[in-house]
């Protein structure tokens, strides 16, 4: 097909924003669909030379997997071979074990299914995954190896199908993706099935009965199309953002944005396609594909190396400097493997399986070997103990994975053969004050049980969203978890305690009464139901309720933050206090969130003083990770919790949290 200087201006109204989200330029809330919009573009140039090359009767599957090696392949293990030297210095063990199994996954085109098991693209932890991002590239080469095979078939003996057959397809795979987002939505997200739609409305559009509709429409028509493609496209930037349901329908938008661009300038020149077509936006499309890979690792790498979140000057500095490494790596690395033409076709099996295999064997080496512990100092001793403790607590069997709750006496803080007489109901934030309430239970003569699931916040007859596999028991558990606590004779007090930051309208999840996305304002008024009906119902059996205030979550994971400064032999300051003003601001939308028969025990004031929270104090850790709080952490709090004890009651009021 001829050469679309607008389809790579296309490419730049893609990338600009997937580089500037990922910076952190958070007025692009949307910025992410720049991936999707890159799938419709990538669908429709294949398959249009896909069909070209079919209908002159010059299609070789063997030519066709020999242009994508070329076109994705140097680059690829170019920005690779980078990663692998930045790693080895600024990465401690730990880290640098998980890098080589992230780049075998990179290698072999499947860091989709790796990253599906292993992060949350939304999560602060994948800012520490330096090729996060070549889950998009996995997609796109998954879906190649089925597509032209399928292509053959219809365009040689069953063209007329071929539409028919495209459509069912989209629409099968994106009703899959709205189906199964609220089920397992990272499965919605990384995977080819649910992601195959964008590729194939791309593909769409390069379909002979579709494109001769396309040549056909008018000018002023082919304008309005290109004009309203550009101005969802723009729409779907700023107005999608991390706690839209994305995939699903919503990625509609981009997706049909992108199709409508592309079509309007099948045959006429738009003025879309004109302001796509200028100079610089053309540029910027053709160093797209380097500017994508190389971009997101020098993010990561530079965050690494500083310990901290990225000032706005360092952020635009790495920028810069993507910019022009892309740019060299298009001159140097891409467009002369593109353009060498090699008589002998089977000879590009060599140098990518090579690249490929050197690429698997780098990274079990840095498997095998620990990580090389030898490179610099792994935390100390100290930093070791806790990550103990980390997978101790994980491990725990008190913090169920399924849906049943703990019976036969087991999970039980305190001593002596006394009855518990409360209960701690929860998730992990429940959990990571075990060590807290038994300390506490200990010194006042109370017994108390623990009935936790991780990813469970305590509120029955609500679905948390986005889902997850391990989210996926938290209504049988709830249900069971309450009807176990009413059925005991003993208990007259409930403790509830949960990550509530995440479902009080601070942001994260939202909760779900029919299983349907909510908006913010109606997860929020679930929430305040929720807790409600709760407290009534407990009340009704002449149970009080309490809740935790959420505990102060650090910005970064601390025992990772204190694993590179020891690495990296660097000051811990930045592992050692964040600022207090957010965590004092959570404890008090929570307050003011609760009912009034609710008792509020806040531990923001326990932890915290007016301008700062601590992360450690002198040797003794505070956190786990970043959300949990470890046994010293616990330590701190437990005399406010042997207080409620001792009084029989709730001491603190829930209006009085803040100094």
């Amino acid at each position: 097909m001829k050469y679309r200087a607008d389809i790579n201006g296309l490419r730049a109204v893609a990338v600009a924003p997937v580089v500037l989200y990922h910076a952190g330029f958070s007025t692009i809330s949307g910025g992410f669909v720049g991936v999707d919009i890159f799938f419709v573009i990538s669908g429709f140039l294949i398959t249009s030379d896909i069909i070209d090359r079919i209908e002159n009767d010059n299609f070789s599957l063997v030519e066709f997997y020999h242009r994508r090696v070329r076109r994705i392949f140097p680059a690829l293990f170019a920005m690779l071979a980078a990663c692998f030297v930045m790693a080895w210095l600024v990465m401690p063990p730990g880290e640098l074990i998980g890098f080589g199994k992230s780049a075998i996954a990179a290698a072999l085109s499947a860091a989709n299914v790796y990253f599906y098991r292993n992060t949350d693209y939304f999560t602060a932890a994948a800012n520490s995954l330096p090729l996060l991002h070549t889950w998009s590239l996995a997609v796109e080469e998954q879906f190649y190896l089925l597509w032209p095979l399928a292509l053959m078939i219809l365009m040689r003996w069953q063209k007329p199908l071929a539409l028919g057959f495209v459509l069912i397809s989209c629409v099968l795979s994106i009703a899959a993706s709205q189906y199964w987002l609220p089920v397992n939505a990272p499965f919605v997200f990384y995977m080819l099935p649910t992601r195959a739609w964008e590729l194939l409305l791309g593909g769409l559009l390069a379909l002979p009965s579709v494109r001769a509709f396309a040549v056909n429409q008018s000018q002023t028509s082919a304008e309005i199309l290109a004009l309203v493609g550009l101005g969802v496209v723009a729409a779907s930037l700023f107005m999608i953002d991390h706690n839209t349901p994305f995939p699903g329908i919503y990625a509609l938008a981009p997706c049909l944005g992108a199709a409508f661009v592309i079509a309007a300038g099948i045959r006429h020149q738009t003025l879309a396609s004109k302001a796509l077509s200028v100079s610089p936006a053309a540029f910027t499309g053709l160093i797209s594909y380097s500017l994508y890979l190389w971009h997101w690792p020098l993010l990561v790498f530079a965050g690494i190396y500083a310990n901290r979140e990225l000032l706005l000057s360092e952020r635009v500095g790495v920028v810069i400097a993507a910019l022009l490494i892309s740019a060299l790596s298009w001159r140097f690395v891409e467009r002369p493997f593109r353009q060498r033409r090699d008589t002998a076709r089977w000879k590009w099996m060599v140098p990518a399986a090579a690249s490929m295999g050197v690429a698997c064997c780098l990274s079990l080496v840095l498997i095998k070997g620990g990580g090389f512990p030898g490179r610099g100092p792994d935390g100390g001793p100290v930093v070791q103990s806790v990550k103990a403790e980390s997978a101790t607590f994980q491990a725990s069997s008190c913090l169920m994975r399924g849906a049943a709750i703990p019976t036969g006496g087991k999970c039980i803080l305190g001593s002596g053969n006394v009855a518990p007489t409360v209960v701690l109901w929860g998730d992990s934030h429940a959990a990571h004050l075990a060590s807290s309430l038994d300390e506490a239970a200990k010194t006042t003569g109370t017994r108390v049980r623990l009935i936790t699931k991780a990813g469970c916040a305590p509120l029955p007859e609500m679905q948390m969203l986005p889902s997850s596999p391990m989210r996926a028991g938290c209504p049988a558990f709830n249900a069971a978890a309450l009807q176990s606590i009413l059925a005991d004779p003993h208990i007259s007090l409930v403790i509830l305690a949960g990550r509530w930051n995440t479902y009080s309208g601070v942001g994260g999840s939202l909760l779900s009464k029919d299983g349907a996305w909510p908006s913010p304002d109606v997860s929020k008024a679930n929430f305040i139901s929720a807790m409600r009906d709760t407290a009534a119902k407990l009340a009704a059996h002449g149970i009080k309720t309490a809740v935790v205030g959420p505990a102060p979550e650090p910005p970064t994971d601390v025992l990772i933050c204190l694993t590179r400064a020891s690495f990296l032999k660097m000051g811990d300051a930045p592992c050692s206090a964040m600022p207090a003003g957010r965590h004092w601001q959570n404890n008090q939308i929570l307050a003011n969130l609760l009912p009034p028969a609710v008792q509020f025990i806040p531990i923001v004031p326990t932890l915290c003083e007016a301008v700062e929270c601590p992360l450690k104090s002198g040797n003794n850790i505070l956190y786990l990770d970043a959300t949990h709080l470890s046994r010293a952490g616990g330590h701190v709090i437990a005399p406010l919790f042997a207080k409620v004890f001792s009084a029989g009651n709730l001491t603190a009021s829930r209006h009085q949290v803040v100094p």
